[in-house]
């Protein structure tokens, strides 16, 4: 090989390095706005998960609560169930006692007659 066509050979290559570096480049800058938007993207997740965790400790706060709430609201239910049993009672006490004013006839008749 010639010096000349060495020297053709060697510029060819650099035509075709300097082609690649070009290509290379756009490369990089789409890359680069590639990982702008993805930037972005991330900053947007960050936001959205900030807003999460926010939404699900409010949520526990009602939770809480609404467990307590459902405790009261048992309390007060066996509370009824206790007052139900002794109005009962005492409705039963109350038939005993008329039955037994009905049963006893002396009473239904004076004895001043």
């Amino acid at each position: 090989m010639t010096d000349g066509q060495k020297l053709d050979l060697i510029l060819s290559k650099m035509t075709d390095m300097q082609s690649d570096i070009g290509s290379l480049r756009a490369d990089v800058t789409d890359l680069k706005t590639d990982v702008a938007g993805l930037k972005t993207d991330v900053a947007g997740l960050k936001t959205d998960v900030a807003g999460l965790k926010t939404d699900v400790a409010v949520l526990k706060a009602d939770v809480s609560v609404l467990k307590t709430d459902m405790a009261n609201v048992k309390e007060e239910i066996a509370g009824l169930k206790r007052m139900d049993d002794m109005i009962f009672d005492e409705v039963e006490r109350v038939h005993e006692i008329l039955n037994a004013h009905t049963a006893d006839t002396l009473l239904h008749h004076p004895t001043y007659m």
